[in-house]
């Protein structure tokens, strides 16, 4: 009966109920829209941070941790301690590549390019073969081919670069480059290497920084003597990864002899992205918070409205016998409707929106090329369907509409019948 009242006096005044439920609808439509989109962009950056930087979790030398940003080769992983992993690691059917990261300066010259220069990068040392079960960079060869020794040789002596640095230098396949870095100890090392592939993927840094090389390669140009800095694992897509990472870690505490190796899970690594990822989350929510409450101001005035026209109602309602509470529930309940309406307007129209956005998406690679917003994510951003989002903001929106009600509501129903009627 309740229900049935509070649709009727809905029903009463269409063209403000229409109204109110409109701006209700906007901001639920928007709100499903802005989490959707910003739910794809933190699943695709996620993804791709997996799958070409951080692999699901990294095996790091005591103290590497701490100073991973600045890429040293004060802490590693010594030869016997390598094969050692690797042994579990096999025991455990877990793909992995031994890695060297360090910093390296890219330097080319007139007689391949048009101009001389050089160019900041990362050197990424990897095992060709086992590094095609733990990274997706492999499938990602725009031009030419990926690490692979030629008949004969023990290793690659190439190298692939990523898609912005060739841009840059102009380069191509087969022209030859000179790379400066870091050996073992400290001395200079530089190695004339041609341009295997050039590798175009969806993560940034792997595009606009990394240089690729076969570590058999490296270890013996760095004098390295087996060591790496990290052994890169694969433990699965994003719904599996937290939770194998954490089964790896309890295993691999059982068979540690000491700490001089340590195992730290992909969203450790990269901390300050996903930081930042909580805070674009902290931004949405706070935007979408401000146009609930330009809802709310709307339900409300419509509230008061309502109140204001239907006071002898209310006065005949007290004199029934019904309770404050009921006239409050009333409203209320009214107020939830228009709430409710506007809720499914708004989660349609957000759903038909969200659609192209989800199949298709949208384009940013010439303002993603030129500035870093946090993300991994070089160009193509698409929505995705955060059905817990969307429940939330549903649930959001009706609870607003229902407070926002309860006020007009509260003063009138607390007077006397007289009072009513004698200020009417």
């Amino acid at each position: 009966m309740l229900v049935s009242i509070a649709f009727k006096n809905m029903l009463r005044y269409k063209r403000r109920t229409l109204v109110t439920s409109c701006a209700v609808a906007f901001g639920v439509m928007f709100s499903i829209v802005f989490n959707g989109f910003l739910a794809g962009m933190n699943n695709e950056s996620t993804r791709n941070l997996i799958d070409y930087e951080t692999s699901g979790a990294k095996f790091f030398a005591d103290g590497y941790f701490k100073e991973r940003d600045t890429l040293p080769l004060d802490y590693l992983i010594e030869e016997n301690s390598a094969k050692e992993i690797g042994t579990f690691l096999d025991s455990k059917n877990i793909s992995f590549t031994p890695e060297i990261l360090l910093p390296c300066e890219v330097y080319f010259n007139e007689e391949y390019f048009e101009t001389s220069g050089s160019i900041t990068g990362v050197l990424c040392a990897l095992d060709p073969k086992k590094s095609e079960k733990v990274f997706k960079t492999a499938s990602q060869i725009e031009s030419g081919t990926w690490l692979k020794k030629e008949e004969g040789e023990e290793y690659c002596t190439g190298a692939v670069i990523g898609s912005w640095i060739a841009d840059d230098m102009k380069a191509q396949p087969g022209w030859y480059v000179t790379i400066q870095c870091k050996g073992r100890g400290g001395f200079m090392q530089t190695i004339d290497v041609p341009i295997t592939g050039i590798v175009h993927c969806p993560d940034v840094p792997v595009n606009a920084s990394y240089i690729f090389m076969d570590i058999a390669y490296i270890n013996e140009m760095l004098e390295m003597e087996g060591a790496v800095t990290a052994i890169d694992t694969n433990l699965g897509g994003m719904s599996t990864v937290n939770s194998n990472v954490k089964k790896l870690k309890k295993d691999f505490s059982e068979i540690q002899n000491d700490s001089k190796v340590k195992l730290y899970s992909w969203n450790e690594i990269a901390e300050d992205i996903v930081s930042v990822q909580k805070m674009y989350e902290g931004i949405s929510s706070l935007i979408m918070l401000f146009l609930f409450i330009v809802a709310a101001v709307g339900i409300s005035n419509t509230m008061l409205m309502s109140v204001l026209e239907r006071k002898n109602e209310i006065a005949m309602l007290k004199a029934m016998g019904y309770t404050p509470f009921y006239i409050k529930s009333l409203f209320m309940t009214e107020g939830v409707l228009i709430g409710c309406t506007g809720c499914v307007i708004g989660m349609v129209a957000g759903c038909l929106v969200n659609i192209p956005l989800v199949n298709v998406g949208i384009d940013f690679t010439q303002m993603l090329s030129n500035i870093d917003i946090g993300y991994r994510i070089s160009g193509l951003i698409r929505s995705d369907w955060n059905f817990t989002g969307f429940a939330k903001i549903i649930f959001g929106a009706l609870l607003i509409a229902a407070f926002a009600s309860y006020f007009p509501s509260r003063s009138i129903s607390k007077k006397e019948i007289a009072e009513i009627f004698r200020k009417n």
